[in-house]
């Protein structure tokens, strides 16, 4: 279905107010993912520097491909909760430690 005519679709079947509070969440979902790959990102850098290791040992430890972990440290994969999981493992983190507030 092109763009256009999923737009007509949606006008069809849903009032104003509805299409914008769908916007309005996907605008914010979009914001967070960003901002978790950021943190995601920090965090391997992070761990990098204090471990004095390169991109080839990370991929090493990370046990991944290096166009994976080129893609976290861009701040532009799209984990999984498994590999998250994985990820913190291997950086010695827990997620509360990522995740928590930075001010």
């Amino acid at each position: 279905m092109k763009t256009r005519n999923f737009q007509k679709y949606l006008e069809k079947r849903l009032d104003k107010a509805e299409i914008a509070e769908i916007k309005t969440q996907a605008k914010l979902e979009v914001e967070i993912l960003k901002s978790i790959q950021q943190l995601i990102s920090g965090v391997m850098e992070d761990y990098m520097e204090k471990n004095n290791i390169g991109f080839n040992e990370l991929v090493r430890r990370l046990d991944s491909s290096p166009a994976q972990v080129a893609k976290m440290r861009r701040g532009e994969a799209n984990l999984t909760l498994t590999s998250l999981a994985h990820l913190f493992a291997a950086l010695g983190k827990g997620p509360q430690e990522v995740f928590k507030n930075k001010k």
